[in-house]
Order: C-alpha cells, then structure tokens, then sequence
C-alpha cells in the first residue's frame, strides 16, 4: 500500500463532515483557511502543514452527546493515538477557545496555543459565512464588520493577518468557487509523507471506533469484522498485501454509517421502509469517503 499522508487526512475528515451533518467541505475550509492564515504570520512550513491537518481533523471528536468541551477532549484524546505531531492534538483540545476566557476550557489570552486560535478563527469564519456563494463588495463590507466585531476573541497578530488574507482578492473568489477541492490542490503545497501500513491502520481503528462507538448496538462491530478478516485471509493464503488491506478495508466498511441517524442505527425493533432506505444509503457514502483516498482503489473497487 502507497498511501500519502495528506490524502489519506483530507479523505478522513470529508466523514467528519458527512458526520456532523455539514455540507461535505466544511473541514476542508476551515484547512484552507487556517493554512493560509499560517502562511501569512510566516509560521515554519512544518508548521503550517501541523496546522492543515489539525484543521482537516478539528471535528474528529464528533458525537451527538458531546458537550463542547467534550468534543474538545475526545479529539485530542483520539489524535494522540495517531501517528501525528502531538502539537496537533493540544490544537484540537483547545480550538474554540477565545482569549476573553469564554471557551469551555476558560483559557485567556496568553495560554491558548496559537495554532488553536488560528483553526478557532477560521472555523467560526467558516459557520458565520459559508452559506453565502456569491462574491460581492457587500460582502466584504460584511466580513470587515464582523472582524472588528469579534477582533477581541482573537489574538492582534492573527485578526490582522486575517484582515490581510481577506484583501487579497483570490482567497474569497476561492473559497466560494464551485470547483474549491481542485483549488485546495493548488494552494496549499506541502511535503507530505508516505505512511506504512501500521501507521494507516491506527488511523482507521480511529475511525472504526468513531463509527462504532456511535452506539451499543455497533460497538466493536468493525475491529470485530476486522479480526475474522484477519483470520480468513491468513488461512487462505493471502500475500501480506492483501491481507492488510483487507484488514483496512474491514474497518472502514462501515464508515458511510456517519451519514445515518444514530436514532435509525439504534431502533429497538425493526425498520420501516424509509428507515431501511436511509440506512441503505450508507455503502454509497463510504465508497464516497474512501474514493477521497488516493491508494484505497483497490479496497474501494471491491466495496
């Protein structure tokens, strides 16, 4: 298996978004963001590439009862776990925090990591603006305004980095182009790495555990399918190739299960025929999910 970092992220965080019941590239946006913003304080390149994936991944703590400082917890909880920058996992935990000290965890200007300022900054951009489409000077007006209306939760450095990103005419004629994936392509330019077969497999028990967890009646399912496929595979010869993608692909199977009511997955009974419809829409989006992944079309071709 030959899988990039970076793909394999980005890939991941498009079911963070299928999760939280967002249109499909809200984790995206706030990356794109929060890279440029890194950009434009000269941050070290290292830096900035820490700060993409802590963006991509910054709902990786998705939950229906979650509180917010829960959600916090849980993602920086899971993502230390992962083969990743542990800078990465303190920017998660602290991502919706404000220097006025009204985030969950309180923390006041001074104590807030700047990458997590940077990914808070651009994922309240995000909520407040993403449903306009249309690039217009209103808009910018719109968007002065509401910079000096919250410039007091954010650090002085960050909201005039900001103020600078929004004069420069391509980023918003980006973020609202209909064609924005293939822009993220182009924009951020990082070295990314090739990750081992263990090292995508903590990723996706990750994301098993994500899905599993969801509720009691799946809890275990996937690293439970993964185990069988285990067994199977190795007794019937399999290359050690195969053997590992099947292993990724058996806790992953269900990753389309994100796009579902929790209240559908865990009827107490059966479903009726919309109920069934729902959830049988589930294969389509992880097949979805996994087609972001450059390196998984073996796996996605056999879904």
């Amino acid at each position: 298996m030959k899988i990039y970092e970076r793909s394999l992220i980005e890939g991941l965080s498009f079911a963070l978004d299928v999760a939280e019941k967002n249109y499909f590239s809200h984790s995206k946006h706030v990356a794109y963001t929060s890279f440029l913003l890194a950009k434009e304080l000269d941050l070290p390149k290292e830096q900035q590439k820490n700060i993409y994936y802590g963006a991509l991944l910054h709902d990786i703590g998705v939950g229906n009862s979650y509180t917010m400082e829960e959600h916090c917890m849980v993602g920086h909880g899971i993502i230390q776990g992962l083969p990743m920058e542990q800078s990465i996992a303190e920017a998660v935990l602290y991502h919706h925090e404000y220097q006025d000290g009204t985030g969950p965890f309180h923390l006041t200007a001074g104590k807030i990591p700047l990458a997590a300022q940077i990914i808070c900054l651009a994922n309240f951009f995000d909520i407040s603006f993403i449903q306009r489409k249309k690039v217009t000077y209103d808009l910018t007006q719109e968007i002065d305004q509401w910079i000096h209306k919250n410039e007091a939760l954010f650090y002085t450095s960050l909201v005039n980095a900001f103020e600078a990103l929004i004069k420069k005419e391509y980023f918003l004629l980006d973020y609202y182009n209909n064609e924005f994936n293939c822009i993220l392509s182009k924009r951020i330019i990082i070295e990314e790495n090739i990750l081992d077969f263990d090292k995508v497999k903590l990723y996706a028990e990750a994301f098993s555990k994500i899905i599993d967890n969801r509720s009691k009646f799946t809890y275990h399912h996937s690293l439970g399918i993964a185990e069988i496929v285990n067994k199977v595979t190795k007794a019937l010869g399999y290359s050690n190739e195969i053997q590992n993608k099947m292993h990724i692909a058996a806790l992953l199977h269900d990753i389309g299960k994100l796009a579902v009511s929790k209240e559908i997955i865990e009827k107490d009974g059966p479903l009726t025929e919309q109920e069934r419809f729902e959830i049988n829409k589930h294969t389509y989006y992880t097949r979805w999910i996994l087609e972001q992944i450059t390196g998984f079309e073996d796996i996605t071709d056999n879904l």
